[in-house]
């Protein structure tokens, strides 16, 4: 399977980035006081933040109007006096079967017939480019192009369960068929698509927009549903169709956000089982968290952006984007329209009932409403528990959201992901480097890697057999996949629970410690951290896992802020057997900006901790993961003395073997 792989980025990208797009000031209005936690629960703190250019969200009549006509007639609406194709019903359906979107210029579309009678030959591949319908920034449409590899061997009479796949940000469709060859060996279709704007596909790169990169992807499934005789029909997981196509997805990052956009927003829930890996929450959350700008995860995403589709340098994001990360970036201020725009981009909006107002700048507005749950799906989430882009409270939140719906759904964490660094061939370089795992990189724990495991699982493996036992009805596929969430340890080490710790499901486990007064200089560029220890581990060892909570008060210590000071707390381990540098627990820090409160969930994670070790509280003034604009408050910069108090919450368990 194809992960993200992003290369290391130079220091000099930011200025070049600014200055190659045209950076602007920031004059407006302040950014809220209020945050959320990373559960989705926390109140964040009172600072006064950064300021923004833009003006609050309020869509107009018009927009409004256009948005509640599309949302009512769903994404593929057409305009008003374009003939409506009459649909062919299929036979058993509860509904008529969709019409096959137009060839696009220059494709044919020809597809090979199915074997006769009973007899088999060796599956094929090939290309199909069609027109969606219109789209939010094309009322014309534009072209999506897929590739579908029929199962290796396809026989007459038989019907195939098909699996999408979609690539990282910045990729293209996979177009080899030895790298599906497990699904295609156990009797599966595959359709391995282009996303909007990158490949060989038309559009502009919106960040998985559903009435855009939504519209194209629900063209395909129509495609496929129309035109491709063998695939398998069965009832929906509601039970409300008994003859809809049997599909399944996969695909990691970007390649997961399309599932579970594609899920929500298919009226026909063709979609029985998906296997997200790597793939965000909400948006606002991952690249902004706090309000601050993870600036090197942004940048290294935005150089994907511009060059994606067929190694071109297309630049091709819409504009919307490309202006808004630049003011958004210089001001390290996240205004009110890209927020509305990353929030209706996320699987969050399916699950939180937050209305927003806009969906790419004024006079602009989402097509479809919010919801409070998804639809009955079956999920595996596999989450990276050292991925610093999509941290593991990501997973969670996808797990949580996705359970509302009522179907199987799994969680699991394994030490790859992001954090993954194959192009400097050195543990723990890369976008995000591991200082930890620079200074020993020999020495235990060694968790950056490749491993794609939670202990003995391997997702490879438990993907197909949740495949089998979703798409192909063969139950006993489940056996060896464990039925609670798995947090990887180390790894080969993963321990399961019957709910993952944390402050709102299970307070008994977390243990509060008070942190005294702390100071730490925001701003400071050394990136050496103040730390607190706060807990030693017993003769027996120790677990924690989960996601862990602060209860802080963050003040300057001259008693007045001289600007808008931004800290980055995390859990420290003080290894007993190299005790002499603080491990940063996964590599993972939440930044807290401005002063006053904070009441939040920080990033999870998980680790075994031996007899002596020790855990604490690290609070970083700079950190990697925000360098450059990230560190501070460009509009109201500081560098100062920041105190902090008050209790730090953390899941600690007794050690137990390796169960998994």
């Amino acid at each position: 399977m194809k992960r993200l792989v992003v290369g290391i980025i130079s220091t000099g990208l930011l200025a070049a980035f600014i200055t190659g797009c045209g950076g602007g000031t920031s004059t407006g209005g302040s950014l809220p006081s209020t945050g959320t936690g990373s559960s989705g629960t926390g109140t964040g703190g009172t600072g006064t933040g950064g300021t923004s250019p833009k003006a609050t969200p309020t869509p107009t009549a018009a927009a409004t109007a256009t948005a509640t006509a599309k949302a009512t007639s769903g994404p593929s609406s057409v305009p008003t006096g374009t003939p409506v194709p009459t649909a062919t019903p299929v036979a058993g359906g509860a509904q008529p079967g969709p019409t096959a979107p137009a060839n696009a210029s220059g494709y044919a579309n020809a597809t090979p017939a199915p074997p006769t009678g009973t007899s088999c030959r060796a599956g094929t591949q090939y290309n199909i480019g069609v027109t969606s319908g219109p789209t939010d920034i094309s009322s014309s449409g534009t072209t999506e192009v897929f590739t579908v590899f029929e199962p290796t061997s396809i026989c007459g009479g038989k019907t195939y369960p098909i699996i999408f796949n979609g690539p990282g940000f910045g990729g293209s469709r996979d177009t080899t068929a030895s790298d599906f060859s497990s699904f295609l060996n156990a009797g599966y279709g595959v359709v391995s698509v282009d996303e909007a704007g990158e490949g060989n596909d038309g559009g502009k790169i919106r960040v998985m927009d559903p009435d855009q990169e939504g519209v194209m992807l629900l063209a395909v499934m129509n495609w496929v549903q129309a035109k491709i005789p063998w695939v398998a029909y069965g009832p929906t997981n509601d039970g409300k169709d008994p003859h809809e196509p049997i599909f399944g997805t996969d695909g990691g990052s970007y390649g997961g956000m399309y599932q579970f956009m594609l899920m929500n927003i298919d009226t026909r829930h063709r979609i029985r089982a998906m296997v997200p890996q790597i793939t965000p929450h909400n948006l606002n959350f991952s690249l902004f968290p706090g309000g601050a700008i993870k600036t090197l995860w942004n940048l290294a995403l935005f150089g994907d952006g511009e060059s994606a589709g067929s190694g071109l340098d297309r630049g091709n994001f819409d504009n919307f984007v490309t202006e808004s990360l630049v003011s958004d970036e210089a001001a390290n201020a996240v205004d009110p329209y890209l927020r509305d725009f990353m929030n209706y981009h996320s699987a969050d909006y399916f699950c939180n009932g937050q209305t927003i107002a806009t969906n790419g700048g004024a006079g602009t507005a989402p097509w479809l409403p919010p919801a409070t749950a998804p639809p009955k799906v079956n999920a595996m989430v596999w989450i990276g528990i050292r991925d610093t882009l999509f941290d593991f409270n990501n997973g969670y939140n996808n797990y949580k959201c996705l359970q509302q719906g009522g179907g199987d759904v799994r969680l699991f964490s394994y030490q790859t992901g992001h954090n993954a660094q194959l192009e400097s061939g050195l543990n723990g370089v890369g976008v995000v480097p591991d200082p930890y795992l620079l200074l020993f990189p020999n020495t235990y724990p060694n968790n950056d890697s490749l491993d794609a495991r939670c202990g003995t699982l391997s997702e490879a493996t438990a993907e197909l057999d949740w495949f089998n036992a979703y798409l192909k009805g063969q139950t006993g596929a489940l056996s060896g996949i464990a039925t609670q969430p798995c947090v990887s340890m180390v790894d080969g080490d993963g321990v399961t629970f019957p709910q993952i710790p944390t402050m709102a499901t299970t307070p008994n486990v977390f243990k509060s410690f008070n942190i005294g007064s702390p100071i730490v200089i925001s701003g400071d560029a050394t990136q050496v951290p103040t730390s607190v220890s706060l807990y030693t581990a017993p003769a027996g060892g120790a677990i924690i896992a989960g996601l862990p909570h602060i209860n802080f008060d963050v003040s300057p210590t001259a008693g007045v802020s001289t600007g808008t000071p931004i800290i980055f707390v995390g859990v420290g381990i003080l290894h007993a057997n190299s005790n002499t540098v603080w491990d940063l627990m996964d590599n993972q820090v939440y930044p807290l900006r401005g002063v006053g409160n904070f009441n939040v969930d920080i990033i999870g994670g998980g680790a075994r901790l031996l007899p002596g070790d020790q855990l604490g509280l690290l609070i970083y003034g700079l950190n990697d993961q925000f360098a450059g604009n990230g560190d501070i408050s460009i509009a109201n910069p500081t560098v100062e003395p920041i105190t902090v108090t008050g209790n730090m919450y953390l899941p600690i368990l007794p050690s137990t073997p390796s169960n998994i």
